[in-house]
């Protein structure tokens, strides 16, 4: 069973397969809300994550971790996928990766799908987080498949108010008249992040009432990673932010943050955050080339909201009711 939690309740076809709706818990040890789910028969429990493409499981057999239970890597019930091992980054930590396939369901008895996934040695798992759950869908052909991708679904709603739960869709969750924020492939396609992150236009981003020039010459772009906590900027923003609040002799350097988006329909959509905890995302990333600012918002900002993307059409909508 789960630490306070107990036991989820079960995941629900709506409608019908095309629809699913699997619970999720807030695991505080974590800063983070996790899935559950069946791999050859084990349960696992995974990050739910917006910022990492692929289903992945433990190698390392902890009957307790992480404050939640999960289950034993058991290579001799998974198969081979035909993809050679890589070595992955996740929250600066980096290590092996095996690609296996195994029988996959969200719950106990249900239908399983066979599917590739990813095992995680102990490097990857000594970091800040346990195993990923990941909902980018579309990524470069020659890296490995992911988990949107391999089942078909494409919209998905990661719903953070009163009753936390995944909802995934193979038609789409945003009506066509609804309004929506567009989502850019910009770091994918022009400076060649593998993956297509859920990346936005910011409209404005403001820190402490203070808005930092965002126009054409300077651009910001926010990825929105349920997978973070706090928040991640380019180096330049994080140097320049700490130079701006020194000058200024303000109290915090992050207290008030405030980002807003212009919707489709010309719309201004904001949110921000109380003292998210802000990291600089450091020189290793594929996006070093990016002229401009680039914010990844995490949790913070997401908490108490339902955060839905139509994976193939690139839209984004919030609700807070």
């Amino acid at each position: 069973g789960l630490v306070g939690g107990g036991v989820l309740p079960r995941a629900s076809h709506a409608a019908s397969e095309d629809r699913l709706v699997v619970p999720l818990e807030f695991i505080p040890a974590l800063n983070a809300y996790i899935v559950q789910y069946w791999l050859f028969g084990e349960r696992f429990g995974a990050i739910i994550d917006t910022g990492s493409p692929f289903l992945t499981a433990p190698s390392t057999c902890s009957k307790w971790s992480y404050k939640y239970s999960w289950g034993c890597y058991k290579p001799e019930l998974t198969k081979d996928s035909g993809y050679a091992n890589t070595i992955e980054g996740f929250d600066n930590n980096q290590g092996p990766v095996v690609w296996r396939n195994a029988a996959f369901a969200f719950e106990e008895g249900q239908e399983t799908e066979e599917l590739t996934f990813g095992v995680f040695g102990p490097e990857l798992l000594d970091g800040p987080g346990g195993v990923f759950l990941g909902l980018i869908k579309h990524t470069d052909s020659w890296i490995r498949p992911s988990f949107l991708g391999q089942t078909g679904y494409r919209s998905f709603c990661c719903d953070f108010r009163d009753k936390p739960q995944l909802v995934l869709s193979k038609g789409s969750l945003i009506g066509e008249s609804d309004d929506y924020i567009p989502l850019v492939r910009t770091l994918n396609r022009k400076y060649r992040a593998p993956p297509v992150h859920y990346t936005a236009k910011a409209a404005s981003f403001i820190c402490n009432g203070l808005p930092l020039r965002v126009d054409s010459k300077n651009p910001a772009l926010v990825i929105f990673d349920t997978g973070l906590s706090g928040m991640a900027v380019s180096d330049e923003l994080f140097d320049g932010r700490n130079l701006q609040a020194r000058k200024n002799r303000e109290k915090t350097l992050w207290g008030d943050v405030r980002v807003e988006f212009e919707t489709h329909q010309g719309r201004t959509v904001e949110i921000s955050a109380k003292n998210p905890l802000t990291t600089p995302l450091g020189r290793d990333t594929p996006w070093t080339k990016f002229k401009g600012n680039l914010i990844v918002i995490g949790l913070s900002f997401l908490d108490g909201r339902a955060l839905t993307i139509d994976a193939d059409e690139d839209k984004l909508v919030f609700n807070s009711q």
